[in-house]
């Protein structure tokens, strides 16, 4: 798996998939990456085509593009793993460190918003939520725990498989896909609880995110807090430098 990458649902053909692999060679040996026509050529598509897979690759990190210069390489996207900064099923992040994923659902069940959650969410407060518990392994250790709330649309007592992605189950039987996810991160000391399901100490600070995935009409699809142990692996952020 390429550094850092996360899927690509949208990568009708492959090719931004086909674009990463020619930058990891290029990365690999220190070169800069081939000019439009090169790749057009090389990958077989449009120049267009080519063109908005680059700005897609810049917007990732993995380049830096002037006008009338050589297309930057970032290689130390080469050592970079468990990216934080993009929306990726948490069985992709841990995978993407080189350990075997699997994950455990500990909890699942209807429930309603409690009255601070209706004000902070903007939920109506008989608005029914899928409740869930999750804890993700990296080979046998825990390192990841979550616990998402996904705003479901109706009364129906459909059965939903709570082992998807929070986002794939707010699109299939909530209010619909998400276009956003607002992220607040912090440092939290670990809970009772929390810390026997990721079996670290109690009061040891552990890196928490809370989530707000917000759907194209602007209203709340899910909520979620992750805690993440940091004994694991490194939690990586790439930011670009705007000039």
């Amino acid at each position: 798996m390429t550094p850092g990458r996360a899927p690509l649902p949208d990568d009708r053909g492959g090719l931004r998939a086909r674009l990463e692999e020619v930058w990891l060679e290029s990365a690999r040996a220190g070169s800069p990456m081939p000019g439009e026509p090169a790749l057009a050529e090389r990958l077989a598509a449009s120049r267009p085509a080519v063109r908005e897979a680059l700005v897609r690759l810049e917007e990732r990190g993995y380049i830096r593009r002037r006008q009338g210069a050589d297309t930057a390489i970032n290689r130390r996207m080469l050592d970079v793993s468990a990216r934080i900064d993009e929306q990726i099923d948490r069985s992709e992040l841990i995978a993407s460190t080189g350990r075997r994923a699997s994950m455990v659902v500990v909890e699942n069940k209807i429930d309603s918003p409690s009255a601070l959650e209706v004000e902070q969410f903007e939920v109506s407060p008989d608005a029914r939520l899928l409740r869930t518990t999750k804890v993700w392994y990296a080979d046998d250790t825990p390192v990841i725990r979550a616990n998402d709330s996904i705003v479901l649309p109706d009364a129906s007592t459909t059965e939903i498989d709570a082992t998807k992605p929070v986002f794939d189950i707010a699109a299939q039987f909530g209010i619909g896909a998400t276009e956003w996810e607002i992220v607040y991160p912090s440092a939290t000391a670990v809970s009772a609880r929390d810390a026997r399901l990721l079996e670290i100490p109690k009061g040891k600070p552990a890196l928490t995110m809370e989530v707000v995935g917000v759907c194209r009409a602007g209203v709340t699809a899910y909520w979620a807090s992750e805690l993440h142990s940091t004994n694991a692996f490194q939690h990586t952020m790439i930011r670009l430098v705007r000039r």
